[in-house]
C-alpha cells in the first residue's frame, strides 16, 4: 500500500509542479485576473518592497532545498525517493503563492506598437517556454519533475542518474532552462514596472545562483564537468561549438 502512495504522491507533485508553470505563463501574458499587471494598484514603493520581499523569500527557499547538504538533511525526514517530488511540490504552491501575492506595478515603461514588433516579442516569448520544456527532455523530464524516481520504486528498479550528454540544447548553453526563464521575463510587448522589477529580480537570481550549482556539480562530476564548462558557455551560444558528453548529473534549477 505504502508504494501505491507514493506514487499517488508523485502524481499529485508532477500535476502541481506542471500547473505552477502553466499559471506563472497565463500570469506574465495577463491572461488570468491575477495576473502580472493586473487587480487592485497600491502605492509604488510599499508593493515595490513587498514583491522584493516575497521574490526573494521564494528564491531563497527555491535555493536551498536544491542544495546537497540541505538535501541530506532533508532524506532523514521523508523517504529518499520522494525528495525531489517533495521539492516540486514545495516549488510549485509557492510559486502560486507568489502568483496570489503579487501586487501590480502598471506603470508602463515601454509598449511595442501592433506589427512585426509585437509579433516577434510574443514568439521570443513562447520560444524561451519551448526550450525550458524541450531542456527537460533532453535530461530527464520525469526526474526533473520527481516521478521517475518513483516509478523506478514502484516498479523495484534500481536507481540511476538521469544521463547527460553536451548535445542538442546542451551542446549550445549550459543552462539552457535558466536561459529559457531569462526570455520568458524579458521578452514581452508590454513591460510595466511590475513586470520589470520580477525579471530582474528573476535575473540576478539566476546570475547569482548558477556559480553554486556549477560548484555542486564541479564536486559531484569532477574534471568531466570541468571539461564541459571550458567547451560550453553558460547562456549566450557561441558561433561554433563542439558536441561531446560528460559524467552524470542532476540538473538544479
Amino acid at each position: 500500500m505504502k508504494k501505491y502512495l507514493f506514487g499517488l504522491y508523485a502524481l499529485i507533485a508532477y500535476g502541481v509542479g506542471f500547473a505552477s508553470l502553466l499559471a506563472m505563463m497565463a500570469f506574465l501574458l495577463n491572461l488570468i485576473p491575477l495576473g502580472i499587471d493586473l487587480g487592485v494598484t497600491g502605492t509604488e514603493v510599499p508593493a515595490i518592497l513587498a514583491n522584493t520581499l516575497l521574490v526573494i523569500a521564494y528564491f531563497a527557499l527555491h535555493s536551498v532545498m536544491a542544495r546537497p547538504a540541505f538535501k541530506a538533511r532533508w532524506t532523514r525526514l521523508i523517504p529518499p525517493v520522494l525528495e525531489r517530488s517533495t521539492y516540486v511540490l514545495i516549488s510549485g504552491l509557492t510559486l502560486m503563492g507568489v502568483i496570489a501575492l503579487w501586487q501590480p506595478l502598471p506603470l508602463m515603461l515601454w509598449e511595442a506598437e501592433p506589427g512585426w514588433l509585437r509579433v516577434l516579442l510574443y514568439g521570443l516569448h513562447g520560444a524561451g517556454w519551448v526550450i525550458m520544456v524541450l531542456a527537460t527532455f533532453h535530461i530527464n523530464h520525469f526526474d526533473f519533475f520527481g516521478f521517475g524516481p518513483v516509478w523506478r520504486h514502484l516498479r523495484r528498479q534500481p536507481e540511476k542518474d538521469a544521463p547527460f550528454s553536451a548535445r542538442y540544447l546542451y551542446g549550445l548553453v549550459r543552462h539552457p532552462i535558466s536561459l529559457g526563464w531569462m526570455i520568458v521575463f524579458w521578452a514581452t510587448p508590454d513591460m510595466t514596472l511590475g513586470h520589470a522589477l520580477m525579471a530582474i529580480l528573476a535575473t540576478a537570481y539566476i546570475l547569482v545562483i548558477t556559480p553554486v550549482e556549477e560548484r555542486d556539480l564541479k564536486q559531484a562530476i569532477g574534471p568531466a564537468y570541468h571539461s564541459y564548462r571550458e567547451r560550453v558557455p553558460a547562456f549566450i551560444p557561441a558561433l561554433r561549438f563542439r558536441r561531446g558528453k560528460t559524467a552524470s548529473h542532476k540538473t538544479q534549477i
